[in-house]
């Protein structure tokens, strides 16, 4: 996705050296916390820096700000909303 993804796409040399790399990774199971933080810790490591998202069968978020604060803003057909619990149907 991002500027990658539409460089790949068009063809059209869009990205700089301080372009980073948009990733979505589709998980429609919940991963294991730890596992989501090795993974952050390896993209750590690129030289680049990657801004994940994680897409859930109920929205999407920023894995680094689950990792950090332990929810997220999930961001929905119905519009975002804050969770803790990202893989969990909205209630209401």
């Amino acid at each position: 996705t991002g500027s990658c993804g539409y460089a790949l796409a068009t063809g059209l040399p869009v990205m700089h050296a301080d372009s980073d790399l948009d990733l979505t990774v589709r998980c429609p199971q919940p991963v294991d916390r730890a596992a989501l933080q090795a993974l952050a810790q390896r993209l750590r490591t690129l030289p680049c820096r990657v801004d994940m998202q994680i897409e859930t069968p109920h929205g999407g978020f920023a894995l680094n700000e689950w990792l950090r604060d332990g929810r997220v803003l999930l961001k929905t057909n119905g519009g975002p909303y804050l969770t803790d619990a990202p893989w969990s149907a909205l209630q209401e």
